[in-house]
C-alpha cells in the first residue's frame, strides 16, 4: 500500500502530478495516472483530512474527459470501481457508475461508466481502492478482499464479449488497461517505513553575557587603595586596645 506522495515509479506507467501543495500538513488536489497488468488488480490509496473537509473521487479513465492538474484524458479505458474505507479498514463508501450526470459518457459506447464519490469526511486516515467492475469488496472489511482477486483476467468470463480478452466491459466493449482518477481535498500520509520528519528545532532565545565588573582604578600618582578583609580590620582593634592597656599599666 503506498501513499500518494510516495506513488511514483510504484504504479506501472502510472504519473503523478500534485499541485497547491504547501506543506505536508496541507490538503492538497491529487490527478493520478496508470495501468493494470491484469483485470484483477487492486490499488490502494492512503490519504488524510485534518479537520471535517469536502473530499472528492473521480475517475476518467472510461470516458475520458480534463483532469484537476489539467491532462487531457482521451478515454478508452477500462470500467473502474471507486470503493472507500475507513483507517481501521471498514467499508464507508463505493461507486460503479456516477449516476448524477457529472462524469461524461463515452463517444464510443455511449456509457457513463467513470465513478464518482463526493464526501464529508471526519480529520482522520482512510484508504481509497480502485479496481475494475465486477472486482468489488468481499465484505465491509478491506481486509476480507476482493471478489476477483486471484482470477486475473475475469472479465471475459461475465460480459458480453465474444473473445477472450481482458478489459472487456459489461456490455461488450474491448477496453484499455488504463486508469486515471483525481483526489481533491486530501493530503498524503507517509508510508509506514518512512522515518517521521524531526521537529524543527526552535532556537531558544539569545543569553544576554554578562557584563564584566572592571575596577575604577586611582588618580595618577596615587597609591592604590587595599581595603582590609573584615577578619584583619578586627584584628588591628585588638591589637591596639591591648597596646593601649599596656601602656597604662606602666604608667
Amino acid at each position: 500500500m503506498k501513499p500518494l506522495s510516495a506513488l511514483v515509479g510504484m504504479v506501472t506507467g502510472a504519473i503523478v502530478t500534485t499541485f497547491g501543495l504547501g506543506n505536508a500538513a496541507s490538503a492538497a488536489d491529487f490527478s493520478l495516472r496508470g495501468t493494470f497488468a491484469q483485470d484483477d488488480n487492486v490499488q490502494l490509496f492512503d490519504f488524510s483530512v485534518s479537520t471535517t473537509s469536502a473530499v472528492t473521487f473521480r475517475t476518467y479513465s472510461y470516458a475520458g474527459g480534463t483532469q484537476a492538474d489539467g491532462t487531457v484524458i482521451t478515454g478508452g479505458g477500462f470500467d473502474p470501481v471507486l470503493t472507500l474505507f475507513d483507517g481501521n479498514g471498514y467499508f464507508l463508501a463505493s461507486n460503479d457508475d456516477d449516476d448524477s450526470g457529472t462524469v461524461a459518457k463515452d463517444p464510443q459506447t455511449g456509457q457513463g461508466y467513470d465513478s464518482l464519490l463526493n464526501l464529508m469526511l471526519a480529520a482522520g486516515n482512510y484508504t481509497v481502492a480502485l479496481t475494475q467492475f465486477g472486482n468489488f469488496t468481499n465484505s465491509a472489511n478491506l481486509a476480507d478482499g476482493f471478489r476477483q482477486e486471484g482470477n486475473g483476467n475475469f472479465t471475459s468470463d461475465f460480459s458480453r464479449c465474444t473473445t477472450d480478452t481482458p478489459f472487456c466491459d459489461f456490455t461488450g466493449n474491448l477496453r484499455t488497461n488504463q486508469w486515471a482518477f483525481d483526489a481533491l481535498g486530501v493530503r498524503p500520509l507517509l508510508e509506514a517505513d518512512e522515518d517521521v520528519p524531526d521537529e524543527p528545532v526552535i532556537p531558544s532565545d539569545p543569553v544576554t553575557p554578562s557584563i564584566p565588573v572592571i575596577p575604577i582604578p586611582n588618580e595618577p600618582g596615587d597609591e592604590a587603595t587595599q581595603v582590609p578583609e573584615p577578619t584583619a580590620t578586627v584584628a588591628i582593634a585588638l591589637a591596639g586596645m591591648l597596646a593601649m592597656a599596656k601602656r597604662r599599666r606602666n604608667k
